[in-house]
This record gives C-alpha cells, structure tokens and sequence, in this order.
C-alpha cells in the first residue's frame, strides 16, 4: 500500500473558515494522510507561544533570544494549536484514517531565533552556534508532538528544511559533527507513539542522506523530487534497506502554479520507485503551497491549483498500485 500526503501549508488567509475548508477539500480528493492545514507561518506557530513567555522578542517578523532561563524553561509551555485540533476532530469522526503532525524541527526553529540584534551575521547569529539552547528548542518540538499524538495524529513529521543548507557536500557548518545531528534528531522522537518522518526542502547532499539513512529516528524519509531532480540520482535502494528507511517522494512542484500532466507524475514517480524497489509512502507534492504564487497574487486561484496536483498525484499513486501492485 502506497499513501499520499501533503507537507502541510496552503495560500489562504488563517481563518476557521477556511480551515475547514482545507479539511473538507482533503478529504473529497482522497489524500489518505493529510497534515493540520497550515495557514500561518510554520516558523510563527510554534516560536510566538516562547514570545508570550518571555523567552523570545519579535520585532519586524525576526525573533531574538530575550531570556535564556525562560527558554530553558520552554517545555513547560502547554501547546495548543487550534487548527490542528479541529483536524484532530475530523478524525475522531472518521474522515480520516491517518494524520500528519508537520512540526518544525530544532535546528530550522533555532535557525530563526537571533542572538543579538544583529540579523546580518546568518546562521552564525543565530541560536544554532549554541547547542545548549539548541538542547531546549530539541526539547521543546518533543513536546509539541507529544501534543499532537495526543490529540490523534499518528505520523509525527519534523519539518527541517535548513538542514539542507547546514549539511553541505564537503562539510557540515558551525561545528556541528553528525553524532550531534542524529542524536538531536533522535532525542525530539524519543518514546512518542505512531510513525516518525522527516521533511528537508531543496537540494539533498550525499552527506545528509546518510545520516538520515543512518540514523535510529525517523523512519521516513520526505524530499522533493520535482522541482530538484539531482536528487534522484542520490537515491539506493540499499542505504534505505540497511537503515529500514522509507522514501515519501515529492513528485509535483509546489512552487511553480503550472499543472504537472499526468505522464510527468506518473514517469517520476515510477523513476523514483524503481530506483528503491519501492520502498515508497506519502506521496506528495515537493513541499507545502504557501509559497504557489499566481501572476495576479490571487489566493484563491493559488489554492485550486494547488488541490488539482494533490488530485492527480493521487489519482497517480492509485494506478501505479493498481498496475504493479506495489
């Protein structure tokens, strides 16, 4: 059985309205394993609760470390997403079999978080050159999946798509070695229920898949395969086997609004299967739809484009199963 997925935003304005909008309009399509509909910044959702506790500032939509002690104490704040529990909701009810819970991973939360007033200085000047504090936000996205699996959601998802970037061919930045990466990603997934993913946007270094593939948590593996084909030729099927990872292949483009024709999908996705023997769930588009632009910035116009790729890439994966039997 092969599934499908989104990553988890949509270009509509953060209303209820239109929260249960998404939530109906998934589940006419079919998508077997839908996320919360994430209409606000993935960065704001979880970084504005540390600013009411007083351990962060925002100012002109950067963040900055305020109170390291309040920080520290992070995992004591009681998460409450509204958007993901009138998702939740939806299941009790029986619309859906599985949920993702998309939560933004420690290092691309941490690489949001400014430790001086300075926002010139990269990632350099960010929480990500202190791996203590970094140890809190670990803590802290822990807690918020624990949040989410109580509430129903049955696969927890990181979202780190500054991993791509910290992670590069030759070297990994700011002195981070990979037993800190692994260990930082296993510890957030540490003793929480359900299956574990992880999503990484952009182009995938050698270095980086293995130590996704390496490493203990998690067990999915989501990258975008349309808008960065170089990553196809990244892929083996006996690294994944060795490390009993599963692809979750991003087959259309979530940032440019032309429709992909159904051959398009169909032919990738049967490249991407081949290559790993199908090792494949949770299909989806590359990443989320926030970013789909349409020329006259409509967002309506945005959003039906939008849910006609997640109808073809499920219509797609139904054939494909259909056909091979995968």
């Amino acid at each position: 059985m092969i599934r499908t997925s989104h990553v988890g935003s949509f270009p509509l304005p953060y209303t209820p309205g239109n929260i249960k909008r998404v939530i109906e309009d998934l589940a006419s399509i079919g998508i077997d394993a839908p996320p919360y509909p994430q209409l606000r910044s993935f960065i704001d959702i979880y970084l504005e609760p540390l600013v009411g506790t007083g351990a962060l500032a925002s100012r002109n939509g950067f963040y900055f470390l305020r109170d390291p002690a309040r920080l520290k104490d992070s995992v004591e704040v009681e998460p409450e997403i509204p958007e993901a529990r009138v998702m939740a909701e939806a299941k009790a009810r029986g619309v859906y079999k599985w949920l993702r819970a998309p939560v933004t991973g420690p290092f691309t939360l941490s690489s949001r978080i400014y430790i001086e007033d300075n926002i010139e200085g990269g990632l350099q000047a960010t929480l990500l050159r202190e791996k203590k504090l970094l140890e809190y936000i670990t803590e802290y996205v822990r807690v918020n999946l624990k949040y989410l699996a109580g509430l129903g959601y049955n696969i927890l998802f990181i979202d780190e798509p500054v991993l791509g970037v910290l992670v590069g061919r030759r070297r990994i930045l700011l002195g981070y070695n990979v037993e800190e990466i692994t260990s930082v990603i296993n510890s957030v997934f540490e003793g929480l229920p359900g299956e574990h993913g992880i999503h990484v946007c952009g182009r995938i270094s050698p270095s980086l898949l293995d130590i996704l593939a390496g490493s203990r948590e998690p067990q999915v593996l989501n990258f975008e395969f349309h808008d960065n084909p170089g990553n196809i030729e990244l892929l083996d099927r006996e690294v994944l086997q060795a490390g009993s990872k599963i692809l979750a292949p991003g087959i259309a483009s979530s940032k440019n609004p032309r429709v992909e024709e159904y051959t398009e999908l169909k032919n990738l996705l049967l490249e991407i299967g081949s290559r790993v023997n199908w090792r494949i769930d949770l299909v989806s588009a590359d990443c989320g739809f926030g970013g789909l632009a349409v020329e006259d910035g409509s967002p309506e116009k945005a959003y039906a484009i939008g849910l006609e790729k997640l109808k073809r890439i499920k219509r797609i994966v139904v054939e494909v199963v259909e056909e091979l039997g995968v």
